[in-house]
């Protein structure tokens, strides 16, 4: 609705400017012609033949036209953009007849007032070269920006495809099913009621990850959810030993994040640290300002842990892509700190 309400407004400020266009050429060149006996080429003629005054104009429009696109893009805010625009469009037009006033020529000073019938012409014939070469530009840059935006488009499709296969392929690896499969064996020996469990909790993992992996964000409360099923399972598999806290604002469940951030820091956590019943590793889940803080303790292994990085910096690919934002990072002494963006759910 707001898309089609800006594109009314587009069409409406496009048809007032053809329409003022059309009344300025049958109105105001023909008076001053009539008048004045002026002609609005040979004006236009002695304008553009002033070089330095000419290329003036020039980087004048692109600086005007640079900087609305940089600061006020299209579609934002329009009916601003075409004020701004026509005024500044004015202010060249009166500029580059004030200079044309003060050199030598038909449309210099001579004598009477400065801003006389000559003034004014002059200004309307600059204000309609600089017109046209303004427009050109604005479109010029306008498809350059559509363009630019379907690549963006087409980056993050792509972005997004490579998270996805990367989590299908972190979810479905033979280590992860391995440990899972090596824990509900032990469960079935030992304790049944809590084999059936795992079984239901494993395979509402997989479920809950096949619903969202196409998703480009999801509720920060979903994302918690996943996060607690895979987190029952990874205590059957440390006996416990894995201790995780949310301490999640209830103003901020609602936010959105990118699924399976949080499972892949917590896996990370599990991957690189020591967990054990002597040496219990705690994660902290918890809400700082529009950041959503994963903490853990460090307790490196003694040994090395192959690792390619591929998960956090999927993450940090898709806050970059989706949400515009980075993710933070923070390794101390004795903690590793991930900080991910929040941002609030649309209306």
């Amino acid at each position: 609705m707001e898309k089609n309400k800006t594109t009314l407004i587009e069409v409406l400020l496009l048809a007032f400017f053809v329409l003022a266009f059309r009344i300025a050429f049958e109105g105001a060149i023909p008076f001053f012609q009539n008048q004045f006996n002026l002609n609005f080429n040979e004006t236009l003629s002695r304008l553009l033949q002033n070089y330095p005054l000419a290329l003036l104009m020039i980087v004048l429009d692109f600086l005007l036209v640079w900087n609305l696109v940089r600061y006020m893009d299209y579609g934002k805010a329009p009916v601003l953009r075409t004020l701004i625009e026509t005024a500044g469009l004015v202010v060249i037009a009166l500029g580059s007849a004030a200079l044309m006033r003060v050199m030598p020529g038909p449309e210099g000073r001579g004598e009477g007032s400065f801003f006389n019938y000559i003034y004014w012409y002059t200004a309307i014939a600059a204000f309609f070269f600089n017109l046209i070469i303004i427009a050109g530009m604005d479109i010029y840059a306008y498809y350059g920006r559509v363009q630019k935006k379907a690549l963006d488009r087409e980056i993050s499709k792509k972005n997004k495809a490579t998270y996805q296969y990367h989590q299908l392929k972190h979810q479905m690896n033979p280590h992860f099913l391995f440990n899972s499969l090596n824990s509900l064996d032990y469960l079935i020996h030992t304790d049944a009621q809590k084999a059936s469990d795992y079984v239901k909790n494993l395979a509402q993992l997989y479920r809950h990850f096949m619903n969202v992996c196409e998703e480009a964000t999801i509720m920060l409360q979903e994302e918690l959810e996943f996060v607690q099923l895979y987190t029952e399972l990874l205590s059957q598999r440390f006996d416990n030993s894995l201790q995780v806290v949310v301490e999640v604002d209830k103003a901020f469940l609602t936010c959105k994040v990118i699924p399976c951030s949080l499972q892949v820091l917590v896996e990370n956590a599990t991957k690189h640290n020591v967990v054990s019943k002597d040496k219990p590793l705690q994660i902290r889940i918890a809400t700082e300002d529009d950041y959503l803080l994963v903490q853990n303790n460090l307790q490196p292994k003694t040994y090395k842990v192959a690792s390619t990085g591929v998960g956090l910096k999927n993450i940090r690919g898709q806050y970059r892509s989706v949400f515009q934002k980075d993710i933070i990072i923070d390794k101390g002494r004795e903690t590793f700190e991930v900080r991910l963006p929040l941002r609030e759910q649309e209306p």
